[in-house]
């Protein structure tokens, strides 16, 4: 606020001595001239805070980043296995819809989640326990749950 408060103060102070030299000035060609001086003169004055904008529009735009000083392990990996833990709950969660649209009863399905190299989650295997009494039902599962998940799943008698 206050370079704002010194740029008004001297604009002012720029037009009142230009027009007091104006005034006393003698007439003719060297009027205009002074004139044409006093004129730039407060020009620049007045548009001083541009110059100023213009070198912080640089001084932004050459401003580098640098992440990895930011970066927290412990909370990159908790969100992964947060990230994990959400995906696999939501696969279940659908596939035990699946199986039980067909009527085929299971004890449980469990998703188990791999990172690849790039960083990315992936399925690394779904594995169904059936009962022992609906083992003859294995085939039916495997089949149904391929085409979810595009992979062989692995079905456990218990």
């Amino acid at each position: 606020m206050e370079s704002v408060r010194e740029w008004a103060a001297a604009v002012s102070c720029a037009c009142v001595i230009g027009s007091m030299l104006s005034m006393i000035s003698p007439g003719g060609g060297s009027k205009r001239m002074l004139g044409m001086i006093i004129t730039l003169m407060t020009m620049c004055i007045l548009f001083r805070p541009l110059s100023s904008a213009m070198d912080l529009a640089l001084d932004i735009k050459n401003y580098s980043f640098d992440e990895s000083q930011y970066r927290n392990s412990e909370l990159e990996a908790e969100v992964e296995r947060g990230a994990k833990s959400v995906y696999a709950a939501y696969l279940e969660e659908n596939l035990c819809r699946v199986l039980d649209g067909e009527g085929i009863s299971f004890k449980s399905i469990e998703v188990i989640m791999d990172n690849s190299e790039d960083g990315c989650i992936s399925i690394g295997q779904v594995e169904v326990i059936v009962k022992n009494e609906d083992v003859d039902k294995t085939d039916r599962i495997k089949e149904l749950l391929r085409g979810c998940i595009g992979f062989e799943p692995v079905v456990r008698a218990q």
